[in-house]
Parts: structure tokens; C-alpha cells; sequence
């Protein structure tokens, strides 16, 4: 195979079987029979060397296969920033976009942005990833996703970069049928060690209001969150948009209404990387329904 007649589609094989680690997971990710899945590896191989050791239930890489599954990775990310800098000159929002978006953000404030683009740019299509903060960063830096937005944004990973976007309100609030233990109980939402309060600065922040506060319940889920809290399990932080009727309708109290929590959505991609004119639309689009909320 010489390189005027080189397949990349062969590459988008090689990579989703070696992510998935199975032909049939890589032909349903890809969206094709599993034959045409063997058929490009094969072919793959037969000018590379063997990229896999197959047995019954998994295939494995080869040590080969590794080293050529970053490089595969960084052909298969250059190719999408060529169309994403074509189609930037072009002035086109169309294609397609892969980005994460982490709770809440995914759940409260996405829809809205992708009804937006749906009606204003029928040619696009929006595929949004929901995870933890560390599988959407690993998915940005590898070049499965353009870029993650975050309202935790973590350590800084290498080789991304981290902008800080629209502020989002939180209030502080716990059902107004919490009893004494409750209120000494702060339900943890981040996905971190929530044992240092150094990482945790809400909590850190009502602890010298109240000493006897400890973490007794943690989740990342959202409504799983504020279901804790609605159960009278302890005090928390949520969006204000997203308790507004609960507290309209006494579900939840406010606590605290002197403290301001404003806390910025991040944007984060890789660094060096261009940003596409559907990406930057998303981004405006975002930041106008937060601040309209």
C-alpha cells in the first residue's frame, strides 16, 4: 500500500478496535459488519506487521500495535483540524462535532444549546458525551472529543488547554424538614479525594460556621444529589435554575443567602489545536442561556 492509496478509514478501524478491544464492539461503534472489521485490520496488517493477538474472548495489542495506535490517534486528529479549518474559511457551520459535557451542565443547560443549533444549523450534528470529569479529559487529549465543558475543572492536564467561560449561580439550600443530623451532614458532589477540604472550598467555607459539618453522603449524579437533599440527608449546593420551584414551592430552603456562590463553566481542547465555528457557536450559544437562566 503506498501513501497516495492509503485508507484512513483503515486507521478509524485500527484504533476503534483497539479502544474497544473486540471486532464486534469496534463494528457497532463504527456502525459496520464485523467481516468488514476483520477485513481492515487484515488488510491493515498485511503492510504493517500484526497489530493484535486474538484469543476467544479479546483482542490485545502487539507492542508494535501500541506504539502505532498514538500515532494513528494524531493522523486521525490532524485530518478532523484540516476539515474543521477548511470549513472555518468556508464560513459553514456543518459536519458533525463530538464534544463532553459534564453533570450539570449536560442535563441543565445543553438542550437548550442543541435545539439552538439544530434550528439555526440543520447541517450540524451535535454528538454530546456525558461522563466523570477524567474519562471526558482522556477522550479530549486522545482526539476522540473536540473539547469538554466542565464546572470542576480538576488538575490541569498536559497538553489541553483551560478557559474559563460563563458563571453559573449555586445556593446553598436543605429541606426545611432536616433534622439536627442533617444539618450537621454536607452532601459531597465533586469528583475528588472529598476528604481534603482543600479541594472542597464550600465545604471548607460552612465548616467554620459549623464544626460539627462532615461529608456522610457523596454522588456526581445530580438528581441523585438533589433527591439526598429533598430527603432531609443534609445540606448541599445546587444551580439556582435547577431548585428555582422547589424553593418557589417550599421544597427546599435557602441557607446561607449571604454567601455568593458564582462558580465558571471551563472550556477545555487540546492545545495547538484550532477551535471549529461549530464549537465557538456552541460556546456562545451557552454562554447566553446560562446568563438568560
Amino acid at each position: 500500500m503506498s501513501i497516495n492509496s492509503f485508507d484512513l478509514n483503515l486507521l478509524k478501524t485500527f484504533v476503534a478496535v483497539a479502544d474497544s478491544g473486540s471486532f464486534t464492539k469496534a463494528a457497532q461503534k463504527l456502525f459496520i459488519e464485523q467481516p468488514s472489521v476483520s477485513r481492515a485490520i487484515q488488510r491493515l496488517e498485511e503492510d504493517v506487521g500484526t497489530l493484535f493477538l486474538r484469543t476467544k474472548r479479546r483482542v490485545q495489542l502487539t507492542t508494535k500495535g501500541t506504539d502505532l495506535l498514538i500515532l494513528a490517534k494524531n493522523i486521525l486528529s490532524a485530518s478532523d483540524d484540516f476539515l474543521n479549518v477548511a470549513r472555518n474559511q468556508e464560513g459553514e457551520l456543518s459536519g458533525t462535532i463530538k464534544f463532553g459535557a459534564a453533570s450539570p451542565i449536560s442535563s441543565l443547560f445543553m438542550p437548550d444549546v442543541i435545539q439552538r443549533i439544530s434550528d439555526e444549523y440543520p447541517q450540524v450534528w451535535t454528538m454530546m458525551y456525558t461522563g466523570v470529569t477524567d474519562d471526558i479529559i482522556r477522550r479530549i487529549k486522545f482526539g476522540e472529543l473536540e473539547f469538554g465543558l466542565f464546572l470542576y475543572e480538576g488538575n490541569h492536564v498536559t497538553g489541553l488547554d483551560y478557559k474559563e467561560l460563563v458563571q453559573c449561580k449555586f445556593s446553598i439550600v436543605a429541606s426545611p424538614q432536616i433534622d439536627r443530623e442533617g444539618q450537621n451532614s454536607f452532601v459531597g458532589s465533586r469528583e475528588v479525594n472529598e476528604s481534603d477540604t482543600a479541594l472542597l472550598p464550600t465545604f471548607g467555607r460552612l465548616k467554620r460556621l459549623n464544626k460539627s459539618l462532615r461529608i456522610k453522603y457523596s454522588t456526581n449524579d445530580l438528581n441523585a444529589y438533589r433527591e439526598l437533599l429533598l430527603r432531609g440527608l443534609g445540606i448541599g449546593l445546587l444551580p439556582e435554575v435547577m431548585i428555582r420551584n422547589d424553593l418557589k414551592q417550599k421544597k427546599l430552603k435557602l441557607l446561607y443567602p449571604e454567601i455568593e456562590l458564582n462558580f465558571p463553566i471551563w472550556f477545555v481542547n487540546r492545545r495547538g489545536h484550532p477551535v471549529s465555528l461549530e464549537a465557538k457557536r456552541i460556546v456562545a450559544l451557552l454562554e447566553k442561556v446560562v446568563t438568560k437562566r
